[in-house]
């Protein structure tokens, strides 16, 4: 079993970082058979307490992982599966995002901006910008 430590901390008025409040779903994604007992993919939910929680889970092979859901006050939610490595202990932040689809590591996401802008020289090398016919203030980028 690993314990993984969760450490949620939010962002202050005077730039300090204060303990989150809120509380996580885990979830494991399929059911397994561990000595002879049929272990269902039922969901439990742990609080944070001063913005942290520490949860002993069943590390995971290439059949399972585990579904976090993030539930933090003002934040909006955020959902990841994740590998748990057997070990005695491990921080939330290092656990390895899966795709929930292959159970494969997700690739680290392009910046939107970095994709956006991309787009946008592909169109300008490509076509012309022209006024947006309704007259929104908008421009059309096209070939």
């Amino acid at each position: 079993m690993t314990t993984v430590n969760f450490d949620f901390r939010t962002p202050a008025p005077d730039g300090t970082l204060v303990p989150a409040s809120g509380s996580l779903r885990l979830t494991p994604t399929e059911r397994r058979s561990i000595a002879g007992a049929a272990v269902l993919p039922v969901s439990f939910q742990v609080n944070l307490v001063d913005g942290a929680a520490s949860v002993t889970l069943a590390p995971t092979d290439t059949s399972w992982a585990w579904r976090i859901d993030e539930i933090i006050s003002g934040a909006p939610g955020r959902t990841i599966y994740a590998a748990v490595p057997d070990a005695e202990s491990v921080p939330y932040t290092d656990l390895i995002p899966l795709n929930p689809g292959t159970l494969a590591p997700v690739a680290a996401p392009s910046a939107a901006w970095a994709v956006m802008l991309a787009e946008t020289d592909t169109r300008l090398s490509a076509g012309v910008i022209t006024p947006d016919p309704d007259d929104t203030g908008f421009f059309l980028i096209g070939a």
